[in-house]
């Protein structure tokens, strides 16, 4: 369990002591090399080689070896990325393969990305997938979970040079720094019984931001990261140097982390310099990174697509999920009629894992037109936003309403259900004099269209309005239901009693 509260990683591998874990890998790449490169088959005898003579450490100047270069980068999330990203990989395999270093081939065990949506292995949705994705990293990962692994993967990939950036994890559940260092040397350890001359580049860690115990957890990899270039000269052979990539430098978690922990696209961008300039200097593979650094977009790459749907409350929209999104916002505006700004729809958002993801955004007034869009985030950064989406609320008109009749100076009428207000239109009478004094219309013509009609008052929430005195001697009356903007039906026409 972490003592900083909140952990590093979604997800976490059985943990262990790193020195039991670091020797049982040694174990097993002994094994391993032992039994395919270091014997001969001689009649019925495995006869053992002689071991190689050790040689002095070297003061630098190291060259790439010939031929295609195998490059395999291990350790723990910083390494595998998640779903969506474009992974500091990426940035480093495009830096190597479009400079004038030598041919390289990532080499390693997995392809894949963490899922952050499901939490489970094996998500192949890169930002790029066009470009060499071996790795040797898995999400959650300690220093001894690498180490128990390393000599395998090395045998089998046969790295010239080992990429390592762990630690993170040992930090986060409570290692102190020097702990983590050890694990660290562990690693290389058993690394280097598998193949002896690996070149290994050694990574910072970025210091984190967000979490419950910032200074505290930071402190301690700030040791950790001190204690990186002690360890290195400790470690750096005549045919297997050991250096230290500087990813830390200039790192600012709060713009180049998209969570606590991982590196958002910036974030990349600088851990893949580190290791380019440390590989081009001292250890002589392609150049530095090209600096100024550039400037990338973070988020999600992926714009959400979404469809919409009329609902009783409103109308729900739905999208496939995104790669690599943790949260979206919806926002709309009323297009027509009487246009309006964008606003944000609040709601939470539905789905979780594989399934689609959805929101209903209610407050809308039926007969308009609506546009809506869909942004994705990872963790606090946006990413793409959707096509603009129009919907049109074209509900069915609301009845007339019935029972319409003047009484005691007023016009009342029945309510219905589907009306959210009501429209009382009125027209003068002509009435006669002498011995035919009788009222009526100046035409036939219907409510809202005939001589003389106009509307009067609009009612919200009643179903009964005061009659307001007119210069006429007598008038008709009607009521029209609306539903926001639709029309509804109208009444038949009444008329008052003439004063």
């Amino acid at each position: 369990m972490s003592r900083w509260g909140r952990g590093a990683e979604l997800k976490t591998e059985s943990k262990g002591r790193s020195s039991a874990l670091g020797l049982f890998g040694v174990v097993v790449a002994a094994m391993a090399v032992t039994m395919v490169l270091l014997r001969s088959l001689t009649g019925d005898l495995l006869v053992e080689e002689a071991p190689a003579p050790e040689q002095e450490a070297p003061t630098g100047g190291w060259t790439a070896p010939g031929g295609t270069v195998r490059i395999m980068v291990a350790g723990d999330s910083f390494v595998q990325g998640s779903s969506g990203d474009f992974t500091w990989r990426y940035r480093l395999w495009e830096h190597l393969t479009g400079s004038a270093a030598p041919d390289v081939d990532f080499v390693g065990p997995r392809a894949d990305l963490f899922d952050v949506g499901t939490g489970e292995y094996g998500d192949d949705r890169y930002a790029v997938a066009d470009f060499d994705t071996d790795h040797a990293g898995v999400w959650g990962s300690t220093t001894g979970n690498v180490a128990e692994r390393i000599g395998a993967e090395t045998v089998g990939a046969e790295p010239h040079y080992l990429l390592l950036m762990v630690g993170a994890n040992d930090i986060v559940g409570g290692s102190t720094a020097s702990e983590a260092l050890e694990g660290v040397r562990d690693i290389v350890t058993a690394a280097r019984v598998a193949r002896g001359d690996v070149r290994v580049v050694l990574g910072e860690l970025p210091p984190m931001w967000g979490t419950d115990h910032d200074q505290e957890v930071n402190t301690v990899i700030g040791e950790y990261n001190a204690g990186l270039p002690v360890l290195a000269g400790q470690l750096t052979g005549a045919e297997s140097p050991v250096v230290v990539a500087r990813s830390a430098a200039d790192y600012a978690p709060a713009d180049d982390n998209w969570d606590t922990t991982h590196p958002n696209a910036r974030g990349e961008v600088k851990i893949a310099a580190a290791f380019a300039d440390a590989l081009a200097e001292p250890l002589g593979l392609g150049e530095p990174y090209p600096r100024p650094l550039p400037d990338v977009p973070v988020g999600p790459r992926t714009a959400p697509v979404p469809r919409a749907e009329r609902v009783a409350d409103g109308v729900r929209l739905s999208w496939d999920p995104v790669p690599g999104a943790t949260r979206y916002e919806v926002s709309r505006r009323r297009a027509a009629p009487d246009p309006d700004e964008w606003v944000l729809a609040g709601g939470a958002v539905e789905g979780a894992g594989g399934q689609e993801r959805g929101a209903v955004v209610t407050g809308l007034f039926a007969g308009a037109a609506y546009e809506f869009r869909v942004r994705s985030f990872k963790g606090g950064d946006a990413g793409r936003t959707s096509e603009v989406l129009r919907f049109e609320l074209d509900d069915d008109p609301p009845p007339a309403p019935a029972g319409v009749r003047v009484a005691d100076g007023a016009l009342e009428w029945e309510g219905v259900r589907e009306a959210t207000h009501y429209a009382v239109w009125r027209r003068p009478l002509e009435c006669g004099t002498g011995p035919d004094p009788s009222c009526a219309p100046a035409d036939d013509g219907p409510v809202g269209t005939g001589t003389g009609w106009e509307a009067v008052a609009v009612v919200r929430d009643a179903e009964h309005w005061t009659i307001a005195p007119g210069p006429a001697p007598g008038y008709e009356l009607a009521v029209r239901a609306h539903r926001d903007y639709i029309e509804g039906g109208v009444s038949e026409p009444v008329r008052e009693p003439r004063r």
